[in-house]
C-alpha cells in the first residue's frame, strides 16, 4: 500500500511539473502549482518512508489528502475541465484495490463532492456533464478494479482449500478421520508426525483439567516422556509451546528434562514441539523427540506437521463432538436419564447379556399417578418437577447394575438385573420408600423367561402394569 500510494504521489508531481512547461489556461496560477507539486513530493516521500509503519486505517487520511491535492490543482489551472481530473481516477484505482468496498465507495464521494465544488466555482459552462464523465469513469474503473481484486483473492483461498485438499488425500490423513474414538485419533497422529519428521518418538502433550500440567494423552516410538509438565514460572520445552502458542526446536539441554524420562535425558537429543491449535488456541502440543542429533526439519515438513496437528485438532473435536451428540440423542433432557431410544439399545444387550450367563431379568413398568391433572391444576412446571424429583429419587434407590430409563410422558422403564419376581418385588418396595411424599405411582413386572423377544416381554410389562392401574394397587407381576 505505501509504495504504490507513494508512487502514485510522486507520478502526480511529475506530471504536475511537466505540465508547467506545457501549454495552459490563461489565468493558471503558477506559484499555486508549484507549492501543489512541492507538496506531493513531500507526500510521497513521507508515505514511502513512514506509512509502512503505521496501520492501514491511517491511508485513508493519505488518500484523502491526496485528493485535496488534486482538487487543489484543478482549481488553480485556470480550467475546471483541466486534464489533471484525470487523477480522480487514481484515487479510485487505489482505494478499490486496497480497502473495502463500503470506503472505496466513501472516497468516490468524497471525490464527487471534491470536483463538484470546483466545476461550481469556476462556473464551467459544460461542468455537469465533465462531472458526470469524470465520476462514472472512476466508478467504473472502480468496479472493474474491485471484481480482479476480488477474483484474486478467490483464487488465493482456493489455492488454499486445494493445498489442503491434497494433504487429505495422504493416508494418514484419511486415517485420523476414520478413527472411531478421540484417543485413536490421538494415537495415529503421534505415530504419522513421527514417521514425517523421521523423529524416534512422539507425544501429544494436553493440559489437564484445571490446565496447571500437561500429561501425555498419546506417544509413539521410544518411551522418552516421564509424568507431567507443571505450566509455573519459566516453563520451557512443550510446557513454554503450550504457553506461548509458538512452536520450537532445541536441541535438548538440562532445562527440558522435565519431561523425559530419567533413563532417557542422556539419549534424547533434540526435540520439536509444535502447538495444537483450535480456533487460535492452543489446545495441545505435539512434541517429537530424535535420539540423534539432528538439523531443525525443513519448511516442508513443519509444513506438514503445523497441517497434521490443524487437522488432528479438527477429527479430535469431531469424534469428541459426535460423543456429546450421541449422549444427547440417548439422554432424556428434563430427568438426565436415558431416554426412549437408549432403553430400546440396551434392553436386547441386557437380555442377550443374561441368556449368556444364565441370569433371571425382570422388566418394570412404572407410571407416576395423576400427572396430567397436576400439570391441569399447576401447570407443566409443577408436572415437571415431580417427574425430576421421582427420577432421582428412584436412581438412588435401584443398584448400579440396573438401567432406569424415561420410556415417555410419564412412564418409565427399568431393567433389573439377577432379579426374579421376589427380588424385583423387593427392589419395586425400595423405590416405594424412595418416592417423595404425596407422590404415588403404578407399576408391573415381567420376568423374561429367556424366549421372549424384547417386543414380548415389553408387552407383558405393559399388561402388567395397565392392569395394577386397573386395580389401583401398587403393582402387578407377571412372567413369562
Amino acid at each position: 500500500m505505501a509504495r504504490s500510494l507513494g508512487w502514485l504521489y510522486m507520478a502526480g508531481a511529475t506530471i504536475g511539473l511537466i505540465s508547467l512547461f506545457l501549454p495552459r489556461a490563461p489565468h493558471t496560477n503558477v506559484g499555486a502549482l508549484a507549492v501543489n507539486i512541492g507538496a506531493a513530493y513531500v507526500g510521497g516521500v513521507l508515505v514511502l518512508c513512514v506509512f509502512p509503519r503505521l496501520p492501514a486505517w491511517t491511508f485513508h487520511f493519505a488518500i484523502l489528502a491526496g485528493t485535496a491535492l488534486i482538487t487543489r490543482a484543478l482549481y488553480y489551472s485556470g480550467d475546471g475541465v483541466s486534464y489533471y481530473g484525470i487523477w480522480y481516477v487514481w484515487v479510485g484505482l487505489f482505494a478499490f484495490s486496497f480497502f473495502r468496498r463500503s470506503q472505496a465507495a466513501f472516497h468516490v464521494a468524497v471525490v464527487g463532492v471534491a470536483y463538484a465544488i470546483v466545476l461550481a466555482l469556476r462556473h464551467e459552462p459544460d461542468g455537469q456533464g465533465r462531472w458526470v464523465t469524470t465520476i462514472a469513469s472512476l466508478v467504473i474503473a472502480g468496479v472493474f478494479i474491485d471484481a480482479l481484486v476480488r477474483r484474486v483473492l478467490r483464487q488465493r483461498r482456493q489455492a488454499a482449500d486445494d493445498a489442503e485438499n491434497l494433504a487429505a488425500v495422504v493416508n494418514s490423513m484419511h486415517r485420523i478421520f476414520q478413527e472411531p474414538t478421540a484417543d485413536a485419533t490421538r494415537q495415529d497422529l503421534c505415530g504419522t508426525a513421527s514417521r514425517v519428521a523421521r523423529a524416534d518418538g512422539a507425544v501429544l502433550w494436553e493440559p489437564r483439567a484445571n490446565e496447571t500440567a500437561l500429561v501425555a494423552a498419546a506417544a509413539t516410538g521410544e518411551k522418552v516422556v516421564a509424568g507431567e509438565l507443571p505450566l509455573g514460572e519459566s516453563p520451557a520445552g512443550a510446557a513454554r509451546a503450550y504457553v506461548t502458542g509458538q512452536p520450537s526446536f532445541a536441541r535438548l539441554t538440562d532445562q527440558h528434562g522435565s519431561e523425559l524420562d530419567p533413563a532417557e535425558r542422556a539419549r534424547v537429543r533434540c526435540a520439536l514441539w509444535q502447538p495444537v491449535l483450535r480456533e487460535q488456541t492452543t489446545v495441545a502440543v505435539l512434541a517429537l523427540y530424535w535420539l540423534e542429533p539432528v538439523a531443525e526439519p525443513k519448511q516442508n515438513v513443519r509444513a506438514t506437521i503445523v497441517l497434521l496437528a490443524a487437522q488432528a485438532a479438527i477429527a479430535i473435536e469431531r469424534v469428541e463432538l459426535l460423543a456429546r451428540l450421541e449422549r444427547i440423542a440417548h439422554t432424556d433432557e428434563l430427568t438426565g436419564l436415558p431416554n426412549r431410544r437408549a432403553w430400546r439399545e440396551e434392553l436386547p444387550r441386557e437380555m442377550a447379556r443374561a441368556k449368556r450367563e444364565h441370569w433371571p431379568l425382570c422388566v418394570a413398568m412404572l407410571d407416576i399417578d395423576g400427572l396430567k391433572k397436576l400439570n391441569d391444576t399447576h401447570g407443566h412446571h409443577a408436572g415437571d418437577q415431580l417427574l425430576k424429583q421421582n427420577a432421582a429419587a428412584w436412581s438412588s434407590a435401584l443398584r448400579p447394575v440396573d438401567l432406569l430409563a424415561r420410556y415417555g410422558g410419564d412412564e418409565f422403564a427399568a431393567v433389573l438385573t439377577g432379579c426374579r419376581l421376589d427380588d424385583a418385588r423387593k427392589l419395586v418396595d425400595r423405590l416405594i420408600e424412595a418416592t417423595p411424599e404425596d407422590h404415588n405411582f403404578s407399576v408391573g413386572i415381567a420376568e423374561w423367561d429367556g424366549v421372549q423377544d424384547v417386543q414380548a416381554l415389553m408387552a407383558v410389562a405393559d399388561a402388567s402394569l395397565y392392569a395394577a392401574k386397573g386395580a389401583r394397587g401398587k403393582f402387578l407381576t407377571a412372567s413369562g
